[in-house]
Formats: structure tokens, C-alpha cells, sequence
């Protein structure tokens, strides 16, 4: 009994498959489907609104600023990091990041669960996958600013940085 309510926990702990092709929430009822999207539903200018960074900025697409993304299972992400700009240990509890180096140079790097440090610098066109739930970092070390897009496996991946994570509570 013990194995199988254990089974039944793992069953929970990632986002739904979808049972139909999309489904964009009303303004009206968030748990109802729209009868009939237009296709400007299914677009997002986000992330191309990201302002210039003083030291980094990160901008996350998901289904809270693109609806079209619920029941998707996927959300995407850019950071902007201007030269030297570090963002910070975090990790996401519910989604692997998969990152693609747009424009400049960055270090990328996570810590597995046996403490081992995996860095290494990237160029544009280098992607890196950060293992869901490891802390990991990113850093401009080159001499230019430095574009980061990220996807996630989640629609809802979290963000847990590691200072205030474990410090804080």
C-alpha cells in the first residue's frame, strides 16, 4: 500500500498532458476554454520588449502573460546580461532549462546532487540543458552584453534562488 500511494505521488508531480490541442482561458472564468480564439491568441511579444540590461534582466513567458501557453507544458525565457553581470544560484523545482546563447559569452554551470560543479563558457549557438532542481548560474564574462533564451518543461517552472531558498526560511 505504501509503494503504490508512493507511485501516486510521482503520478502528480509534473504538469498534465492535455486533453484537447489548446486552451486559452476566458478573461471570465479561468478553468473555461475560449469557444473560438483568433489567431493573435496564439502570439506573444514579450520577449521582445526585454529592456537593455544595467546588470541582468530576465523575462519569463508563461501561461500567466501568454495563455496560450496553459495545458502546453512549456514555458520560454530570455536574460539579458550586461558585461560581468552574474545571475545569481537558483534552481526551478519544476522544470528542466534547456539555454541557447543568442549574442555574446556566457559561462553557464550547475551543481549535481553529488556536489560536482558542471561549467563551461558558451558562444552563440551553444545550447546547455540545467537538470530540473539543481542549482545553477549564469555569467557574462565576455566583453559585451549577452543574450540568454531559455525553454522550460513546465508551464509553471519556479524559481527558487538559493540565498533567500535556504537562508530565509
Amino acid at each position: 500500500l505504501l509503494f503504490f500511494s508512493f507511485l501516486a505521488t510521482l503520478s502528480n508531480s509534473a504538469d498534465p498532458d492535455p486533453l484537447q490541442d489548446y486552451c486559452l482561458p476566458t478573461q471570465a472564468q479561468q478553468h473555461q476554454c475560449k469557444s473560438s480564439p483568433s489567431p493573435s491568441d496564439f502570439v506573444s511579444k514579450v520577449l521582445g520588449n526585454a529592456p537593455p540590461p544595467q546588470t541582468w534582466n530576465a523575462t519569463l513567458l508563461s501561461s500567466a502573460n501568454f495563455p496560450a501557453l496553459n495545458t502546453m507544458g512549456l514555458s520560454f525565457g530570455r536574460a539579458d546580461l550586461g558585461v560581468g553581470a552574474v545571475i545569481p544560484l537558483h534552481y526551478h523545482p519544476r522544470a528542466s532549462e534547456l539555454i541557447y546563447i543568442a549574442e555574446g559569452e556566457v559561462e553557464a554551470g550547475f551543481v549535481d546532487s553529488n556536489n560536482v560543479l558542471f561549467a563551461q563558457t558558451l558562444q552563440p549557438g551553444d545550447v546547455m540543458i540545467l537538470p530540473k532542481g539543481m542549482l545553477h548560474y549564469q555569467y557574462n564574462p565576455g566583453s559585451s552584453r549577452a543574450t540568454v533564451l531559455a525553454s522550460f518543461d513546465s508551464q509553471s517552472p519556479g524559481i527558487v534562488p538559493a540565498g533567500p531558498g535556504v537562508f530565509g526560511s
